[in-house]
């Protein structure tokens, strides 16, 4: 009897992997922001937002965007630097990596209006379709666990 019990639960956890393996389907998404349009318009920003919202293909161009996924980082402290030098490097191979900074108006319109960017997030992710993708903290550690996660499953589609 106790061979018995011993041999299925031996053989329960190989045959329920099998069936995972070759049945199963590991789908994971990261989501699309702002694809009904943009709800609440940030304050001071008197622009028409169309839905599904994208990043005006002329903004980005004269960010230096070359048409691929993108990570537009907002701050350029060393800290930010360190911790996006953290990425794996497969990743930043197939992702530019812009640091738009400044203080002038053009900057701060382009972070609130064009990014929707709002603070605490320092890094916004854009796709090849220039959709925002998703808004990081690479300071924590967590958020720069999900960033490394989000930009693995975009560069896998």
């Amino acid at each position: 009897m106790k061979k018995i019990v011993l041999v299925i639960f031996l053989l329960l956890p190989i045959g329920i992997f099998l069936f995972l393996r070759f049945f199963g389907e590991n789908e994971f998404s990261i989501p699309v922001y702002y694809e009904q349009g943009v709800d609440s318009p940030p304050a001071g920003c008197d622009r028409k937002y169309d839905a599904p919202y994208k990043v005006a293909d002329k903004l980005l161009e004269n960010i230096g965007w070359n048409r691929r996924p993108a990570l537009i980082v907002a701050d350029s402290t060393v800290l930010i630097k360190k911790s996006l030098n953290r990425l794996e490097e497969d990743l930043v191979s197939g992702v530019q990596v812009i640091f738009f900074t400044g203080k002038d108006d053009y900057v701060s319109s382009f972070y609130a209006c064009d990014l929707l960017l709002e603070a605490p997030w320092k890094v916004v992710l854009i796709d090849q379709e220039r959709r925002i993708r998703g808004y990081y903290d690479p300071q924590t550690r967590e958020e720069l666990d999900r960033l490394v996660v989000e930009l693995k499953i975009l560069l896998k589609k």
